[in-house]
């Protein structure tokens, strides 16, 4: 009975914590939250769910350019490696399909081979996939950053992101 106890309360503590009533209080920045068990992004009182593959972010640091560039890519990664992910997973399974029929059939090695490199060639695919979405997260990190460090008066951004440089006023001390 104790056991049974114990399991309920693990599990509301789980259910609990898919969840946060946390309302970022600055004005003008993006924050990550959890609502209803959904990662959602927070700015002035709104908020932007992340979506599937991560378009959310595009709208929630609108109105900066390094920042929705660095968004976009980060969806565009996300995208990317789901889209190569599950053709890996589809060549593994028609591979499977493949090479068990040729297992029933007298004359089935051709099939056989083709199978076992469908399973051994989606595998690979699914891992370049997981790992080529797994890279969009410093895409995510670094267009919240800009966007909050207000990247207009930054002329740097990461790699590829990289925006005119601002004019700067000088004091001119030494004229």
């Amino acid at each position: 009975m104790v056991a049974a106890g114990m399991r309920i309360a693990l599990v509301l503590a789980l259910i609990a914590g898919c969840s946060s009533q946390y309302m970022p209080r600055a004005p003008g920045l993006v924050a990550v939250t959890v609502q209803d068990g959904k990662l959602v992004y927070m700015r002035d009182g709104q908020s932007y769910p992340h979506g599937l593959l991560g378009g959310g972010l595009v709208d929630a640091v609108a109105g900066n350019p390094l920042a929705v560039a660095a968004a976009r890519h980060y969806h565009a990664h996300m995208r990317d490696g789901f889209i190569v992910a599950m053709l890996g997973l589809a060549a593994m399974f028609g591979g499977t399909v493949a090479f068990t029929t040729s297992l029933d059939s007298e004359n089935g090695g051709n099939r056989g081979a083709i199978g076992a490199g469908c399973i051994l060639g989606g595998m690979v695919m699914a891992l370049v996939g997981a790992a080529y979405a797994a890279g969009a997260e410093p895409y995510r990190w670094d267009a919240i950053n800009l966007f909050n460090d207000g990247a207009r008066a930054v002329p740097s951004g990461p790699p590829g992101l990289r925006a005119a440089a601002a004019p700067s006023a000088t004091l001119h001390m030494r004229d």
